[in-house]
């Protein structure tokens, strides 16, 4: 069983064979959940670079040209809705 100290700060190192049974890497964060019973369960979160292309978009994104189109045709449309055009 792997083990180790909470300093002052309430701090502590996660063991090596922890870090590498949860595949951890430095400045990643992780969960805890306490159980009713005192245990917690240590679960990794993943990063972003684990989240990468995990959303699949239907159609491609527009170009910055497009984007930039799209918001003065809205700032034209708001201002014309008041009155400022």
């Amino acid at each position: 069983m792997a083990q180790s100290t909470i300093t002052d700060k309430f701090q502590t190192t996660i063991p090596v064979e922890v870090r590498l049974a949860l595949n951890l890497k430095p400045r990643q964060r992780v969960s805890y959940e306490v159980k009713p019973d005192g245990s917690a369960i240590l679960r990794a979160e993943p990063g972003l670079e684990a989240l990468f292309g995990s959303l699949k978009i239907k159609k491609p994104a527009a170009s910055s040209r497009t984007e930039k189109q799209w918001a003065r045709d809205a700032i034209a449309r708001e201002a014309a809705k008041e009155g400022l055009s």
